[in-house]
């Protein structure tokens, strides 16, 4: 079906790139600006009809007004006070100009004082800039424009993580501003190896991307499939990290991401050193991290923040929880309802005697509270923060007392389910729990109509599916699918750190290495033998 879907929209391929070649921006594509004044501010005004936050201020370079300009911004996107210091007031104490050719040139070098001064003369760059926040100086008898970075700080702050948190570690996380994303990856990977490519997303919108990745150790290619899975995305808007997710993945009818989204600099900066590649977007807190394997998308950053033998415990806890989560319901359905007989006898006399009175089947049981719990979580998060988590636990408690007095549910089903959402929210990605959540119901639905023969089936076809995935040329389940047994030393369990010589080998093989051997922590040769006290004696 999703085939014949995909074969169906590609006939409409051609009509969509029509529709983009109309967008605003090819309006203004190759027009070169003139040298006169006036007819720049009427094409001005013509481009930014109706936008009535756009200024444009005639002024007279010079202390002798000797030269005509016009300076062009969008005032709730400027500050005014670094317009003044820095444009304004330089520009009107001038006492003497070079000539025509040499005007530009002067006043970047020698007169405007802001930090960042870019020159462009086609029409198209000069409104994109313009409407990202730039103040653009026009002057008479000059072909090109110089534009200047007069930004106000419209971003909220440096605030902590709200969905990966942990106890021990870092508190910062990713904003909506792309510079200061830049700027916390900086902080943590201060070296000239931090790349960062930036390409234009969204004809209308004209969305920046930073594709940010460390030199030496990025996979062969990897960059160039990444920008060329961007570069042929041809829309008109661009909002937010999970739709770019939906363009560039591996399998699009895949419920599993190949790609994975994180809010954490210190989470992206550890995924850098390995060797993947990070994909950050203006106006989103959330970067994207590429490729992925469904083991790291099951570590926690608090793993590398405490000792190796909590972290090795929690790591275990958290792939039996996966397990848990997404075939608990089905197996005490098909148990319960053809396999009784590898129940213990006085573990099924209380399971049937719980279930006594019910009507419904355990199918029916399980569907109702697992909708149920779906609800009551996307209602906790549509609430206001003081009273969502709040209403949410209240509401499973009192519902699911209500439910089991009403006898429409059995109480073990209630255990049941609450066990499935529990650990449901230890898996750390949020991709993987949610696609847990949505492959729980045909497991469920498997184990009514076959058993655990439905059950195993579906775990067949699961398997083989996880199998064939990639995640930009990784396997996905590697490094337990091809095996690789260095790698095994950070999935399921994790070595301590002079433990793991190696990155990656499928990702990190340009730079295999990670460490030196032989770091294994002790006392110095120095102090090996000193003689305790009571052998002096």
């Amino acid at each position: 079906m999703f085939h014949w879907l995909d074969k169906l929209l590609r006939r409409n391929n051609q009509h969509s790139q029509d529709i983009n070649s109309s967008l605003d921006r090819s309006e203004t594509e190759g027009r070169l600006i003139s040298k006169n004044l006036a007819h720049n501010k009427k094409v001005l005004t013509e481009i930014f009809n109706q936008c009535s936050h756009l200024v444009i201020r005639e002024i007279q370079i010079g202390r002798d007004n000797s030269l005509e300009a016009m300076l062009v911004y969008l005032e709730p996107l400027v500050n005014a006070e670094l317009l003044e210091r820095l444009i304004l007031r330089p520009l009107m104490d001038i006492t003497q100009f070079p000539s025509q050719e040499e005007l530009l040139p002067f006043l970047k070098k020698r007169v405007v004082t802001a930090g960042k001064i870019i020159e462009y003369n086609h029409w198209a760059d000069i409104t994109d800039e313009i409407a990202r926040g730039l103040t653009a100086l026009f002057i008479n008898g000059q072909n090109s424009v110089l534009l200047f970075c007069t930004l106000e700080d419209v971003y909220r702050s440096i605030d902590q993580p709200t969905i990966e948190t942990v106890a021990k570690g870092p508190c910062d996380a990713f904003n909506e501003d792309l510079r200061t994303n830049i700027a916390l990856l900086l902080r943590r990977l201060p070296t000239p190896r931090l790349a960062v490519e930036k390409l234009r997303l969204g004809a209308v919108t004209r969305t920046e991307v930073n594709i940010v990745y460390l030199k030496g150790y990025v996979m062969p290619g990897l960059i160039e499939e990444i920008k060329q899975r961007i570069e042929r995305i041809k829309v008109d808007n661009f909002i937010g990290t999970g739709q770019l997710e939906e363009y560039i993945q591996d399998n699009p009818y895949s419920p599993f991401n190949t790609i994975e989204s994180t809010e954490r600099p210190d989470r992206m900066a550890s995924h850098l050193l390995e060797g993947r590649a990070g994909i950050l977007m203006n106006n989103t807190p959330f970067a994207l991290i590429v490729p992925i394997t469904i083991a790291s998308q099951l570590q926690s950053p608090e793993d590398y923040y405490n000792r190796y033998w909590f972290s090795s415990f929690i790591r275990f806890i958290r792939w039996i929880s996966l397990l848990t989560a997404l075939f608990a319901p089905s197996l005490y359905i098909a148990i319960t309802t053809f396999h009784q007989e590898l129940v213990p006898t006085f573990l099924l006399i209380s399971i049937v005697s719980s279930r006594e009175g019910v009507p419904f089947p355990s199918l029916v049981e399980a569907l109702i509270m697992e909708l149920t719990f779906e609800v009551l979580r996307e209602a906790g998060i549509r609430l206001p923060r003081p009273f969502g988590q709040t209403i949410s636990i209240v509401g499973a408690v009192v519902i699911g007392q209500a439910a089991v007095s009403a006898g429409l549910v059995s109480p073990v089903m209630i255990v049941i389910v609450s066990l499935t959402a529990i650990t449901n929210y230890t898996i750390p990605s949020i991709n993987v729990s949610n696609t847990v959540r949505l492959l729980r119901f045909p497991f469920m639905i498997l184990a009514a109509t076959f058993g655990l023969f439905g059950v195993m089936l579906g775990f067949t076809v699961l398997g083989f599916h996880l199998c064939s995935l990639r995640s930009f040329g990784v396997p996905y389940l590697s490094p337990i699918a091809p095996l690789s047994l260095s790698d095994l030393k950070d999935t399921f369990i994790r070595v301590p750190y002079w433990m793991m010589l190696l990155r990656p080998r499928l990702i990190g093989y340009p730079a295999l290495q990670r460490q030196d051997a032989n770091q294994k922590p002790g006392p110095t040769k120095r102090h090996r033998n000193v003689p305790t006290r009571r052998g002096k004696e």
